[in-house]
């Protein structure tokens, strides 16, 4: 017979798509806890009816259980390789075509993962004396980060992998604070977007998606297998020929997409998606 923390979690499961492995039990327990304490629940079966009745208390619980723990230019290796062997190219690709970039940054917590690629893309453009129009698009199901994603402002630990030359030209500190350059800052937006959404495949304010770049890195391991293939299925559709998806160290394609994306290199989990005219 399940206990009540298994059937609590089995709907949330059920809501959002999430996956709660038995291993993560203890630190959802404690959660969950939290919010009982908060609300002055009786416990978990009150506060189980409580959020069956309240979705701004569902939603907020699920942000509260999907860890937003992010930092500029995190895993380095996949900037590196972004950086030197594929933001050159792409931009060259643009120029040519005459068109903008595009980019998809899913499950972007602060917008630490969007304003590194905003900063390295300025760099190139600057370097090249290009002039491109850039439409780089933050997404997360949490309201209350993306709102703090706009405004720009991190602590030293989300900064500390931005080269000292980058962090005097980009950032201004404040007391403990770095807040973003205006500029870099406007190079992105931010909206909420649900990436289990079944009427979209893109975020609506992309309006038809076809990015160049999309980096959906630590966001299916919350996920089950089923529902992993899905948005595989939705990062595939919204990838231009040519573009790239960009996933975790610990992540990977599922289904009939590991055919139709080619493993751009050994020790990154970047993939491309072939030109089919090509």
């Amino acid at each position: 017979m399940s206990c009540p923390l298994e059937n609590l979690l089995a709907y949330l499961s059920q809501c959002s798509g999430f996956d709660f492995p038995r291993r993560r039990h203890a630190f959802c327990r404690k959660k969950i806890d939290s919010r009982i304490s908060a609300l002055g629940c009786a416990g978990t079966r009150e506060y189980h009816r409580h959020l069956t009745a309240h979705p701004k208390e569902l939603r907020l619980l699920l942000n509260t259980l999907t860890v937003n723990v992010s930092s500029f230019f995190r895993t380095p290796l996949t900037f590196e390789y972004l950086d030197h062997k594929i933001l050159g190219a792409v931009i060259a690709d643009k120029q040519k075509d005459r068109s903008g970039l595009r980019i998809w940054s899913a499950g972007c917590a602060m917008g630490e993962e969007a304003y590194s690629l905003a900063i390295q893309i300025r760099e190139h453009l600057e370097k090249q004396h290009i002039e491109m129009d850039v439409r780089i698009f933050g997404t997360d199901i949490d309201s209350a980060i993306l709102e703090q994603a706009v405004i720009g402002r991190f602590q030293f630990d989300q900064i500390k992998n931005v080269r000292h030359e980058r962090v005097q030209r980009y950032f201004r500190k404040e007391g403990k604070e770095y807040h973003l350059d205006e500029e870099i800052k406007k190079m992105v937006d931010f909206s909420f977007y649900d990436m289990m959404d079944p009427r979209t495949h893109v975020p609506p304010e992309s309006v038809f998606g076809d990015f160049d770049l999309v980096l959906c890195r630590n966001v299916l391991i919350y996920f089950s297998r089923e529902n992993q293939k899905k948005i595989c299925e939705k990062l595939y559709r919204s990838i231009a020929p040519k573009g790239y998806l960009i996933l975790g160290q610990s992540e990977t394609i599922h289904g009939q997409y590991t055919d139709r994306l080619i493993r751009e290199i050994p020790c990154c989990q970047i993939f491309r998606k072939p030109d089919p005219h090509a």
